[in-house]
């Protein structure tokens, strides 16, 4: 028996997910009875609900709240304020700028202090400046603030006026380094936990660029030095790492968003976290990149931060700077404002960060009518879990108290799948929802062949592996090559043979037909009519000719949906191809059945062989 018949070949990928978790912190102290916190995921809000209650009310405590996410290994502390007042510590250089902020007020500043301008002059963007409002500025020059540094850091109290201190904006900061006393007071105002963006070319200290004071204060960014001046840079960045900094109050765009800033360049190298990195080809004259020992640390970064200190290449371009990087600046301010009074913080750097389960898919079913398929699928979601603490001081005596250890997890919950049917093997589907079920039906592409590519979406944008799924519109069939009938003149039932089984594992129904069917050896063909008795036949009738059929089996045929022929088909009906009925899709089966009209004057035993060729389709 000869098959004509192609088979589907289908693929799905896989793919696991491990949540991993970290070492509690070392406390300064312990006061579990008098210091607690509770964290409440909200996953709509896509942040976790943070409040502590101190019993001690002896004295005010100020407040810093400390986080680690499943995915990191160490605490770092974390914004904790809804508003930031930060003092722009600039170079002293003879260009100007004149503006009117979002409240009224004129100001004319060195361009190297046009940091109020960015957080404070009304744009298209947002009425009250990138700062949205929630940031405002002062500024004092650094020849001012090395003098005498406490008479702009501090209250006549002596409490500090600012959340973070801001040193730009200025190429090579315009070679002004902070004064011994300057450092000294930065220094104090970082161990309180207040915050210090550091711009470019401040903290450095190589062959060419020499800032001996500022590079006193780069082990708080986890920043170190490279010995030979060594630049890298470009006009444009991406964004590599996921969180508060990258989405609030600006949200600039997930992890690979290329952003547009002034050419800039970094000389130095960063061990912590970056944020941003220079987007490849590195455009500015001679970048060349670098690491530091065991090819630890990176000169490819644009923003780096640990805890509550940070850099920034913002400067290079001499007080230029496009939105993107104001933008980004806006919300590293934010991140730094991390000591607070209130008792309660809704924590937008816990977010959902983990993307959904690569999705499974099921099977692909061919609809009738042959122009549409459904593919079925499923998917979950995976939380991040999040470590917290709180640590209380006291204002008047400076005695730290920590909360104990508490976790949490947040998970947004799916929004949907991104679907893409090509002919392309590896597509990577943009995100956007094409459905929030679990099936998608969609008309066949052109061509035999075919990719279905779906990703999930969960709630906070993060998105799955894709799961790649490869159909061929190909005919898949099974049935046995050969099978044995016999005519024993003998016997009340002179023809036995077997049904033979037709399973169709193709995604849509098949059509069976007759292509063919003739003796090949020991006997030759004759038309069932060629007799008008065949139990009357000679010797040498009988052993000449018969007539062998093939139809569809009255005992076991379950899997026909759409009998064409009620009667066998045999030889002479050949003229042309005969259909015999339709299988059903994926794994429907059903038998044939041989029945033979012959003489009985069987003169001796004859071996006689039968060729039955079957065509397979698509069904209509």
């Amino acid at each position: 028996m000869k098959q004509s018949f192609r088979r589907l070949f289908l693929a799905p990928l896989l793919a696991a997910g491990i949540l991993l978790s970290g070492a509690s912190p070392a406390f300064a102290a312990s006061a579990a009875s008098v210091l607690t916190l509770t964290a409440t995921p909200n996953p709509s809000g896509n942040f976790v609900a943070l409040n502590w209650t101190n019993s001690d009310k002896s004295q005010p405590y100020s407040y810093m709240l400390y986080s680690k996410s499943a995915h990191e290994s160490t605490f770092q502390s974390i914004p904790a304020k809804d508003n930031a007042k930060v003092l722009n510590i600039y170079p002293v250089v003879a260009p100007t700028v004149s503006f009117t902020t979002w409240k009224g007020k004129s100001y004319t500043l060195p361009k190297s202090a046009s940091l109020k301008m960015w957080m404070e002059t009304p744009n298209e963007y947002d009425s009250k400046g990138y700062g949205k409002g929630l940031i405002s500025v002062d500024a004092v020059s650094i020849s001012d603030f090395n003098a005498n540094p406490d008479a702009y850091l501090k209250n006549a109290d002596g409490s500090y006026k600012y959340d973070v201190l801001y040193f730009g904006a200025w190429d090579a900061f315009a070679s002004q380094d902070l004064s011994a006393v300057a450092e000294t007071k930065t220094d104090a105002f970082i161990k309180t936990g207040r915050g210090v963006l550091f711009g470019h070319d401040t903290m450095v200290d190589n062959d060419t660029i020499s800032m001996p004071n500022f590079f006193k204060l780069a082990h708080y960014c986890d920043i170190q030095t490279i010995p030979h001046y060594t630049v890298l840079g470009s006009s444009q960045i991406k964004i590599s790492k996921k969180g508060l900094l990258t989405n609030y109050p600006w949200k600039i765009g997930d992890v690979g968003t290329v952003l547009n800033v002034p050419m800039s360049h970094s000389n130095q190298l960063a061990f912590g976290d970056v944020w941003m990195t220079y987007q490849q080809p590195y455009t500015y004259s001679g970048s060349a990149e670098a690491t530091g020992q065991n090819g630890q640390g990176t000169n490819t970064f644009y923003l780096t931060s640990w805890s509550n200190c940070a850099m920034i290449q913002t400067g290079h371009s001499n007080g230029e700077a496009t939105p993107d990087e104001q933008r980004v600046t806006a919300n590293t301010l934010f991140y730094l404002a991390q000591i607070t009074t209130d008792t309660s913080w809704n924590d937008h750097k816990g977010q959902d960060l983990d993307a959904p389960d690569e999705p499974v898919i099921s099977g692909v079913t061919h609809n009738p009518g042959r122009t549409q398929y459904t593919v079925n699928y499923s998917s979950q979601d995976n939380a991040t879990g999040y470590q917290y603490y709180v640590e209380a001081t006291g204002q008047n005596d400076g005695a730290k108290y920590d909360s104990p250890v508490i976790s949490t997890s947040l998970k947004t919950g799916m929004k949907g799948y991104s679907i893409v049917v090509d002919d392309k093997p590896d597509t990577v589907p943009d995100g956007s929802i094409t459905t929030t079920s679990d099936s998608f039906t969609f008309s066949r592409p052109s061509g035999s062949s075919f990719y279905i590519h779906i990703a999930a979406v969960d709630n906070a944008g993060n998105i799955s592996t894709v799961a790649h799924y490869h159909t061929d519109e190909l005919v898949s069939v099974t049935h046995p090559v050969s099978i044995g009938y016999s005519i024993d003149p003998n016997s009340d039932t002179p023809f036995t043979a077997p049904d033979i089984p037709i399973t169709n594992h193709s995604t849509f129904p098949v059509r069976v037909s007759v292509a063919e069917l003739k003796a090949t050896s020991g006997i030759g063909d004759a038309a069932p009519t060629a007799y008008s008795d065949w139990n009357s036949l000679t010797a040498a009738q009988t052993g000449s000719e018969m007539a062998l059929g093939v139809g569809i089996s009255k005992i076991s045929g379950s899997g026909w949906t759409a009998v064409d022929r009620a009667t066998p088909v045999y030889t002479d009906d050949l003229a042309s191809e005969v259909p015999l009925g339709t299988l059903g899709a994926n794994g429907a089966s059903g038998n044939l059945a041989l029945t033979a009209k012959f003489g009985l004057a069987w003169a001796k035993a004859t071996n006689v062989s039968h060729e039955l060729t079957l065509n397979f389709t698509i069904s209509d």
